[in-house]
């Protein structure tokens, strides 16, 4: 028995000898870089909001329901993996995926799971390239310089991510062609865009003049109510650009129509089926300067517009938020930003009409790796 434990220690430890040199003589097929952020919010808002850190709309003007937050979930992990030629892909993760139950509580509080935001491959074949997985929607993908992770949805930026099989066709080095077929709904769980029965269309057409980008977009699908069975189909153009105006000024934003935009965040989330789809109409504009120097700074607006005759009372009926921030790196990786915001959410009641306001006040910090 000795004998034999002895000679099964020798082979283990030849094996565990020999096999870094075989790693060392086969190089991997793909490079992989790791990158992310590490990401601390602390946040005031003097009224009730919706979303939490997420700072969605105003829920209500009672003082009283005035909040103070600090978190870290904004923290993101990812890994880029490539040939180096014609195949990539990527992986990416954060923190904002929430689970605060009876169950969590009870074993010991509530935890903060993992979200998966990317998780992709996509390979080229000339000036074709096929992409399947989660990534952004076909939207222009501009957004406001805003610190909140909610980056103005339900506020006229138009943006969320998706699993899709994509087709983009680069026609020149100055215009391409996408289209894709996406998951037709932001539910993680099968729901009202899964029993349509169908997946999502989208579109995009993107022109860049110089260092300007215009993007031109749309999208088509249908839900269907698990419970009356009626659909309701999403419909959505989007305009978007960017446009340097001096080397320190860019200003950037979105402007957009459709109905049923739950996918997208607009609509300030309305649904609806038959006469009653909820249409809206918004979009946003950001300024951001860019200086020499250490400093930065934001000033965006953007609207929400849905259209009121078509919800019904206690609905919102419009969302608009004006922000401006400051941001400073500070030991030439530490980034620090303060903002302060204004929300006003317009609600539809059985009397008329009535305007909740909020301030939002937020500190954040970035190490970026």
């Amino acid at each position: 028995m000795n004998k034999i434990l002895l000679s099964a220690a020798i082979l283990t430890i030849a094996a565990c000898g020999a096999a870094p040199a075989r790693a060392q003589q086969t190089p991997p097929p793909y490079k992989i870089s790791f990158y992310g952020h590490i990401k601390t919010d602390f946040a005031y808002d003097t009224k009730g909001v919706a979303g939490d850190d997420y700072t969605q709309y105003v829920a209500t003007e009672r003082s009283l329901d005035r909040d103070f937050r600090a978190s870290a979930r904004g923290t993101r992990l990812g890994l880029d993996l490539s040939d180096g030629d014609k195949v990539s892909g990527k992986v990416e993760a954060d923190f904002l995926g929430l689970s605060e139950n009876a169950e969590t509580t009870s074993a010991g509080g509530p935890t903060t799971d993992l979200r998966l935001r990317h998780a992709y491959v996509s390979f080229r074949a000339g000036k074709f390239q096929v992409l399947a997985g989660q990534t952004w929607h076909l939207l222009p993908l501009e957004l406001s310089g805003t610190n909140n992770e909610f980056a103005l949805g339900y506020s006229g930026a138009l943006w969320y991510r998706a699993p899709q099989l994509r087709l983009t066709y680069a026609a020149s080095e100055r215009l391409s062609f996408a289209a894709a077929a996406v998951r037709p709904t932001r539910k993680l769980t099968d729901a009202e865009g899964t029993a349509s029965g169908l997946p999502q269309a989208q579109a995009q057409a993107q022109l860049k003049l110089g260092k300007a980008r215009l993007t031109l977009m749309g999208a088509y699908g249908q839900w269907r109510n698990t419970a009356t069975m009626q659909r309701g189909e999403v419909q959505l153009a989007d305009f978007g650009y960017s446009v340097p105006l001096t080397p320190a000024l860019t200003l950037n934003g979105q402007v957009w129509t459709g109905q049923n935009l739950y996918d997208f965040l607009g609509g300030i989330g309305n649904m609806g089926y038959g006469s009653a789809e909820a249409k809206a109409s918004g979009g946003f504009a950001n300024l951001q300067i860019k200086p020499a120097g250490r400093f930065s700074y934001n000033i965006a607006y953007g609207v929400d517009n849905p259209v009121n005759s078509r919800l019904t009372a206690g609905s919102r009926t419009r969302n608009a938020t004006l922000l401006a921030n400051a941001a400073c790196q500070v030991y030439e990786r530490v980034g620090v930003t303060l903002e302060a915001a204004r929300q006003v959410t317009e609600y539809k009641l059985a009397a008329g009409y009535e305007d909740r306001e909020n301030l939002h006040y937020q500190l954040s910090f970035k190490f970026p790796f």
